[in-house]
């Protein structure tokens, strides 16, 4: 392997770092609140689910 082949995959490694570093702030905050709107989400669907099986079986009164 060259040198040049060596110090460019070392630089790319680097940068690829550096811009994960850079953007992590910004990633991780909004994968967390995605991931804690898609248990919302599923809860209200899931809610939303067991009230209609409750209201075809004559459950809950009109």
């Amino acid at each position: 392997m060259s040198l040049l082949r060596i110090w460019l995959t070392v630089t790319a490694v680097l940068l690829g770092g550096a811009m994960v570093w850079a953007f992590a702030p910004i990633l991780v905050p909004l994968f967390l609140v995605t991931i804690g709107l898609g248990g919302l989400v599923t809860l209200i669907v899931r809610a939303a689910r067991a009230y209609e099986r409750s209201r075809s079986r004559g459950g809950a009164p009109e």
